[in-house]
Order: C-alpha cells, then sequence, then structure tokens
C-alpha cells in the first residue's frame, strides 16, 4: 500500500492526508489529529444558556467575606445586598385575632351554582338504577352542607 495512488499524487485534496485504493475503491485517510485539535473540539461551556439562566441560586450578598468568583454581570446576586429575613411589624398591627382560626368550613366560599350544578364525574357513569339512586342522594346531602 502506497501513501496514494498515481492517481490521486497530482490532485490538491485538502479535505484528506492522502487516498488509498483497497479493494478496487477509493478510500480518503483523515488527516491525523494533534492534541492542540483534541483539546479545541472540547467546548469550555459546560453549561447551557439555560441552565445559567435559571440555576439555583445561592444566598449570595455583598456582606459576605467569601464570594464565589464569577465574571461582572451587574444585576450579579453577589452584588446585592443581604435580605432581611425577620419581618418586622408594622408601628399599628393588632395582635388580636377575630373569630376562631381553628375551625375552618370548607364551602365558605362556594358559590350556588358550583352547589347547585355538581360537576358529574364521566368515568363513573353507569346504567344500574340502585348505585344512580344512591349517588343522587349522596350528591343532594351534600348540596345541604
Amino acid at each position: 500500500m502506497t501513501k496514494s495512488s498515481n492517481y490521486f499524487k497530482q490532485t490538491r485534496v485538502q479535505t484528506c492526508s492522502h487516498v488509498l485504493y483497497k479493494n478496487g475503491k477509493a478510500i480518503a485517510v483523515a488527516f491525523p489529529l494533534d492534541k492542540a485539535a483534541k483539546k479545541a473540539s472540547k467546548l469550555p461551556e459546560t453549561k447551557s444558556i439555560t441552565q445559567a439562566t435559571y440555576a439555583r441560586k445561592g444566598n449570595l450578598h455583598a456582606g459576605m467575606p467569601v464570594k464565589p468568583l464569577m465574571p461582572y454581570h451587574p444585576n450579579a446576586h453577589r452584588s446585592r445586598l443581604p435580605t432581611a429575613t425577620v419581618v418586622m411589624p408594622y408601628r399599628n398591627a393588632s395582635s388580636i385575632v377575630i373569630g376562631d382560626r381553628s375551625s375552618d368550613y370548607r364551602r365558605q366560599f362556594t358559590s350556588h351554582n358550583r352547589i347547585t350544578y355538581p360537576k358529574h364525574r364521566l368515568e363513573d357513569a353507569t346504567t344500574n338504577g340502585g348505585i344512580l339512586a344512591t349517588k343522587t342522594k349522596w350528591t343532594h346531602r351534600r348540596m345541604g352542607d
């Protein structure tokens, strides 16, 4: 096997290092990859733009003694002031609670229309008269709650 066949020796082929004939077919042999080309094939970005934009940010603020290094960005989390963790009450805030908060009436904000015309599940549809009568009684009892 020679480096290139005679037919391809005078041609200017820039897409491969040489052309071989194997079993009567011309086969192009690629250029060898050097170390610089292998390093260049790996992209320096390990995260997509979306991942970097919507990633969970730590609780970074300007008063931290040690902050992670990152490129300058005017709205970076590391440049923000610390957020207050304790919410101070208003000056005239009252501590008196009117009503019993332990009891919860779940149908307090249910409209008359929703009570009168309940949604029936189609997967429970049946033609059995006894089952229909029981479900109708149950639905009518719930309307009075």
